[in-house]
């Protein structure tokens, strides 16, 4: 019997090895997600706002379109601009028009979007660490690659 079928308390094998391997990939991801999830809550963000934020941050300053932010998120949600809208609720981020097109609302990180996430980094670097500690460094390049040629389709991506 397979570790996921004991831990699932599955009585009846897989309908394949890829539904097994994909289940796997779902459980794996929602254990390890679980400390990050409640770091985060205690901070009143969910793991979608602080990728929002991180996203941001990232533009040093520069504002980007919900477009663009949705594209660069780790996990694709349907609604960026409701993201968007609570993190300016909150005061983390601000919308404006940019000033070479008119039409176009850009979305910037705050000092206070910028002071949450500094007072995460380390602590969720930790908590990165402590998650993957049993892990050799060739063990993790190793998942690593394997984890994108998952998401890498035959299309030629």
């Amino acid at each position: 019997m397979s570790t996921l079928r004991r831990e699932l308390q599955q009585t009846r094998d897989f309908d394949s090895l890829e539904q097994e391997t994909f289940l796997n990939l779902q459980r794996t991801a929602g254990l390890l997600a679980g400390p990050l999830d409640q770091m985060l809550k205690e901070h009143g963000l969910s793991p979608s706002q602080y990728n929002v934020l991180r996203i941001l941050r990232g533009q040093a300053g520069e504002g980007l379109a919900c477009t663009p932010i949705g594209e660069r998120m780790v996990s694709r949600v349907p609604d960026v601009t409701r993201l968007v809208d609570k993190l300016i609720r909150l005061g983390l981020a601000v919308r404006q028009r940019s000033t070479d097109d008119r039409r176009v609302v850009l979305i910037s990180i705050t000092s206070a979007g910028l002071k949450v996430l500094k007072q995460l980094d380390k602590p969720l670097a930790a908590v990165h660490r402590q998650s993957l500690a049993h892990m050799s460094a060739a063990e993790l390049r190793k998942l690593n690659k394997l984890l994108v040629k998952a998401r890498t389709t035959n299309t030629g991506d």
